[in-house]
């Protein structure tokens, strides 16, 4: 009896619930559910790309209740909350994602208040930079270089700065000798250096991927500003005297004066001592010096005729072992002169009567050199004896 009247208490329970649950689906017709909050979007987002990150900044303007937002990328797959701070006012958002790989991204915003109500998403696209575009940089082009030697200048022109040139470094070194910087800024086209000649010019330019870029990218590597033909400064010139050598400063000359810097006559010039032909002789520049260049300009004026016509230009980087033992008209002369280390750097020959400057290239891939030796074959008048009045070389650093 006691059974039958617990499936009977149970059966009531259950009638009552149904009957309950059935008057609360009725309510429900006529009351509505608690209305959804949405607070404010975040409103005007920017991406800014930087090295391998990105700053997301926007603004929310009219939602006090915002006490947060989250940046969701990747699918939603990856986020990161950000505090916001609101006034009365306009706000300012922003926040910075590290450690993104160089692609473009999706980015939704959120915002939320303090009941965890969240907003509609705010969405806008970005690119991330890197490694890729890092290294397909380039240094800003140079398209001239002009050498102005009395005043040891030099100008370099560039080409026109990319839209996202930062700006450029040049390094060198001045006239005085001291080490310079000189930043060249993307609406500078021509510099002006004081150079001390012979020395490098290095430059690396630096670049923002778009103008709004949070992070600047350095060129990875220097390049150097080529400087081609520069004079060899003379200051340095000394005679040097080898074996066989003629003798140079006949008749009150000094053949230090084919290094003064002027085209002059008699008594400012060499004159050997005539005593045969061929003959050579034999200075120091003072530096070794990868020589591209060669002038000569014979005696001016009153007598052409003991101007060289025909010489060859030779050249060592050291005296060590270079001294010749054969006369300069011996036959074997030449192949003495290799085997000691000496180098053919230009056989000339005129066409006039040796007196007016006369230039001409050196031969190509010739060593570096620091003495010269100049072996005189003819001169214009048939004679033993030779003048020159000046000599003159360029190089490239």
């Amino acid at each position: 009896m006691k059974h039958i009247l617990n499936i009977i208490t149970a059966a009531c329970l259950l009638l009552a619930t149904l009957y309950s649950c059935s008057k609360m689906d009725e309510y429900k017709k006529y009351v509505p559910d608690k209305p959804k909050v949405y607070p404010g979007m975040a409103d005007s987002i920017t991406v800014l790309p930087g090295n391998n990150r990105v700053k997301l900044q926007w603004i929310h303007k009219s939602d006090p209740t915002i006490t947060s937002a989250k940046v969701f990328w990747n699918g939603r797959a990856d986020s990161v909350t950000v505090p916001v701070h609101r006034t009365q006012g306009v706000d300012t958002v922003s926040v910075i994602i590290n450690n993104l790989d160089e692609t473009s991204y999706t980015f939704d915003v959120f915002t939320y208040d303090k009941e965890n109500n969240r907003s509609v998403p705010a969405t806008k696209t970005g690119k991330v930079y890197g490694a890729k575009y890092h290294q397909a940089l380039q240094n800003r082009t140079v398209t001239a270089v002009n050498l102005i030697a009395p005043a040891n200048m030099l100008v370099v022109v560039w080409a026109e700065a990319d839209t996202v040139n930062v700006d450029t470094k040049v390094y060198y070194t001045d006239a005085a000798g001291e080490e310079q910087v000189f930043r060249l800024t993307p609406d500078q086209n021509v510099t002006p250096l004081s150079w001390k000649i012979g020395t490098k010019v290095y430059y690396q330019s630096a670049y923002k991927p778009t103008a709004n870029a949070i992070d600047t990218f350095t060129v990875l590597r220097r390049d150097s500003v080529t400087v081609t033909n520069v004079p060899v400064p003379k200051t340095a010139w000394t005679q040097v005297t080898l074996p066989n050598d003629i003798g140079t400063n006949a008749w009150g000359t000094d053949l230090s004066w084919i290094w003064d810097g002027k085209a002059a006559d008699y008594p400012e010039i060499y004159h050997t001592d005539g005593s045969g032909m061929p003959h050579h002789f034999t200075f120091d520049l003072g530096a070794v010096y990868q020589l591209t260049q060669f002038e000569n300009i014979g005696r001016q004026n009153s007598n052409p005729y003991h101007n060289p016509l025909k010489f060859e230009v030779w050249g060592i980087d050291d005296l060590a072992g270079a001294a010749t033992t054969l006369p300069a008209g011996d036959p074997g002369w030449t192949n003495e002169s290799i085997a000691k280390g000496w180098t053919l750097l230009k056989f000339v020959q005129r066409p006039d009567n040796g007196t007016a400057p006369y230039k001409v290239d050196l031969l190509e891939n010739i060593p570096p050199v620091r003495y010269i030796r100049i072996r005189v074959l003819q001169v214009a008048s048939g004679a033993t004896d030779s003048h020159m009045s000046e000599v003159s070389f360029w190089f490239n650093p």
